[in-house]
């Protein structure tokens, strides 16, 4: 029952994608967290947070 629900949450995520024109695969990590959903929709809104590193930078993010 869990899965199908993650599931149409990565399907409406790929229908906002399709939307605003991104036609990126996109890579959802399980769980499927507001924040990673937010991200996932990639709209005008998310590209103006991207930060870029500049050259020789490394992120200081790490995934678990």
């Amino acid at each position: 029952m869990g899965s199908s629900v993650f599931f149409a949450i990565r399907d409406a995520i790929n229908a906002a994608r399709r939307d605003a024109g991104v036609e990126e695969v996109l890579e959802l990590h399980s769980p499927a967290t507001p924040e990673r959903i937010r991200l996932g929709c990639e709209d005008e809104i998310v590209r103006r947070c991207i930060v870029k590193p500049k050259e020789g930078e490394k992120s200081f993010f790490v995934r678990i």
